[in-house]
């Protein structure tokens, strides 16, 4: 099965320097591929913390989805600090088709991935969460 990868383009300042639209595509394309190999993710989606993707083919369903991850991503990260004083890991959305996944990549971007019903959660998190951290080294 092919697994979309939806990317932000906005233009980052990097430690290597600033990176144009471009180069910044394919080095967050190929940080994702291994997500990308893991069994039962459906769709992978790179976005600022906002929620907002920058690509100019991205369909409303999708974005819709970047911007309630953010959201719960967000309310998720206030009520720890308030309970535990710590962020949260992920934050897992179970729902008839599946399971929406989001992970923190810095204080920049957030991962989201949407899974099958079927999908063993241990190694998609725990590639999720390799992912974030190369994403994080990025930004």
């Amino acid at each position: 099965m092919k697994v979309p990868i939806v990317l932000s383009y906005k233009m980052y300042k990097t430690h290597w320097g600033n990176m144009n639209e471009g180069k910044l595509s394919e080095i967050y394309s190929s940080v994702l591929l291994d997500l990308k190999k893991v069994n039962g993710i459906k769709m992978i989606a790179l976005a600022d913390r906002d929620g907002y993707l920058f690509d100019g083919n991205v369909n409303e369903g999708l974005e819709t989805m970047t911007l309630m991850s953010s959201t719960m991503f967000k309310a998720a990260e206030i009520v720890s600090n308030k309970l535990e004083k710590v962020n949260p890991n992920h934050v897992i959305v179970d729902y008839k088709g599946g399971r929406l996944i989001t992970v923190s990549a810095g204080s920049k971007a957030l991962i989201s991935v949407i899974t099958t019903n079927d999908a063993h959660l241990d190694p998609i998190i725990e590639e999720l969460e390799k992912t974030a951290g190369k994403i994080k080294e990025i930004l």
